[in-house]
């Protein structure tokens, strides 16, 4: 097989979450959705990576019944490369989103909260002062800091943007704003960066690759684990209270 920190946000009106062949029912409207509690932001990360597995799955099960080392079977994994990195980026960046709409809908002051929401708080307070000088910002940005006791207002109508070409190092660095612990993924950067990101480029552009299906099974079952780190690990974050600046399990 072919081997294969500017953090800006995406405008509400071009978010796109969920299936396509989902009801909203089925999967859940990220807008309307309240994610107010634990139990709802956990059924929500369940819907979304439940039929993001199952069409993994049946498009492994259609690359395992074709006639081996046939055209079919090649095209199969080739194609499967694309999917395979549209469920990465797309969990990815639903699943984040989501935590940041339950960490917002807390309305915890600025004393609460862990350093990077309170980046993010003050960032998108300062950016609404528009017309405003330079100096004028940077003395806004102190007060905010200052005012403690004072509620943060965190910008999560607007989503994490992945840049739709999510590497390991802006996968990283979305974590790490929204204190969550990555370092289980960092030996897997390789495989994001080339195994998934470059071959889903190559491939997208017409390139032909030889993708053993042994390999691309690998590759699934990888993925489908990084999917269920990803899960587990915002979970464990809201139970947790890792967003808290004093940790406080709900």
């Amino acid at each position: 097989m072919t081997k294969l920190s500017n953090l800006a946000w995406v405008p509400e009106n071009q978010q796109t979450l969920g299936s396509p062949t989902c009801t909203k029912s089925e999967r859940g409207s990220f807008l309307e959705t309240g994610l107010r509690t634990v139990n709802e932001l956990q059924d929500w990360l369940d819907q979304d990576l439940a039929w993001r597995r199952s069409e993994l799955h049946s498009f492994l099960s259609s690359v395992r019944r074709t006639r081996s080392d046939s055209v079919a079977q090649r095209a199969f994994c080739r194609a499967g490369i694309p999917l395979l990195y549209a469920h990465w980026e797309g969990y990815t960046k639903s699943s984040l989103s989501a935590y940041l709409k339950f960490v917002g809908r807390r309305k915890l002051t600025y004393a609460e909260l862990d350093a990077g929401f309170i980046t993010l708080a003050v960032e998108a307070a300062i950016d609404s002062m528009h017309g405003a000088s330079s100096t004028q910002r940077s003395i806004q940005r102190v007060k905010t800091l200052l005012a403690d006791n004072t509620r943060a207002s965190i910008p999560w109508r607007r989503g994490v943007d992945t840049r739709a070409n999510l590497n390991s190092g802006h996968c990283f660095d979305l974590f790490e704003l929204l204190g969550l612990n990555s370092e289980p993924l960092h030996l897997k950067s390789h495989l994001i960066d080339y195994e998934l990101l470059r071959v889903r480029n190559e491939v997208a552009h017409g390139e032909y690759l030889n993708v053993d299906p042994i390999a691309y099974e690998e590759l699934h079952s990888t993925v489908i684990d990084i999917l269920n780190f990803i899960r587990n690990t915002i979970s464990a974050a809201a139970e947790n209270g890792s967003y808290r600046r004093n940790k406080q399990k709900l």
